[in-house]
């Protein structure tokens, strides 16, 4: 009993505020509204049709033009399909990486620009690397540079230029590209399609199920935030049909790279969907074929 009145103790109780499902965590996004706005399913269903399209048209491409393959690191992933001009001595050459949300693609899906870079003169290099579940975000970074070395060091052996070597990517594979280019390459110059630029919002959403970085690494692998270390001539372009935080990352990240004197481009394509998008590279007259072929000087 108290002694003052007479009264039992009572439990302390502390009162928790009630968090609402509906509470921002990024921006104007709620936690669904930021994994739809990673999750390019959401806004392009049928994404399985097409990249089973795209899959079709690609082995056409490699009938009709068998690559020369070779391996450029130690990974048994680690290889490269090689697409050049027949007699070439000295072709401007571009390595184009491929995306799939870190998870997915390969580059026997990548390869649809080859006829229409040797076309043109130049030669296509696509690489093949381990995706996130069999190795760390970093090591995938690595082997894209390691792919993009061998090019350099390789060039001449299939008639490409090694002072004309250019670097391209779409969504996940515009990511790579974008720390790839963080190590001062020896690029002339870079084409980003669709990808990420910061990780800090990726990484809050849905995404984060399966990528784990430290905060040191998240930090390295955000291109945005080292655009001091950026030495090259860099393309920006994104669809009107890619999901919100897409569009926005391409463009913010475009603005930076022109306040620091590097953006060569920004592009806004019209196509339907992020999945459609990259096959305006297989068209010399596309939108985006040209802003390549203008970056590449051919």
């Amino acid at each position: 009993m108290d002694a003052d009145n007479g009264l039992a103790p009572q439990p302390i109780v502390v009162l928790r505020p009630v968090m609402p499902t509906d509470s921002k965590v990024f921006l104007d996004y709620t936690q669904a509204e930021l994994d739809q706005a990673y999750d390019q399913l959401v806004w392009a269903p049928h994404r399985d049709a097409i990249q089973a399209e795209i899959r079709k048209d690609c082995e056409a491409v490699r009938q009709k033009m068998p690559p020369r393959t070779e391996r450029y690191g130690r990974s048994e992933k680690q290889e490269l399909d090689i697409f050049a001009p027949p007699g070439a001595t000295k072709a401007p050459v571009l390595v184009y990486l491929h995306g799939g949300a870190w998870l997915r693609g390969s580059r026997l899906d990548t390869i649809y620009p080859a006829p229409a870079l040797t076309g043109r003169g130049a030669a296509l290099v696509v690489p093949e690397f381990n995706n996130v579940s069999e190795v760390s975000l970093p090591q995938m970074v690595e082997q894209c540079r390691e792919a993009v070395d061998w090019t350099v060091r390789n060039a001449k052996s299939f008639g490409g230029d090694p002072e004309r070597v250019y670097l391209a990517g779409h969504s996940s594979g515009a990511h790579l590209a974008g720390c790839v280019l963080l190590g001062d390459p020896p690029v002339k110059g870079a084409l980003l399609i669709s990808g990420m630029y910061d990780l800090h919002a990726p990484l809050l959403s849905a995404r984060s199920k399966y990528v784990k970085l430290t905060p040191e690494e998240e930090d390295a692998a955000s291109a945005m935030r080292h655009l001091g270390r950026i030495r090259c001539p860099v393309a920006v372009a994104w669809s009107v049909g890619d999901s919100p935080e897409f569009r926005r990352q391409g463009q913010v990240f475009a603005a930076a790279l022109q306040g620091m004197g590097r953006l060569a481009s920004r592009t806004e394509v019209f196509s339907p969907n992020h999945f459609e998008e990259p096959r305006q590279l297989a068209d010399p007259d596309s939108a985006l074929g040209r802003v390549l072929f203008s970056l590449m000087g051919i």
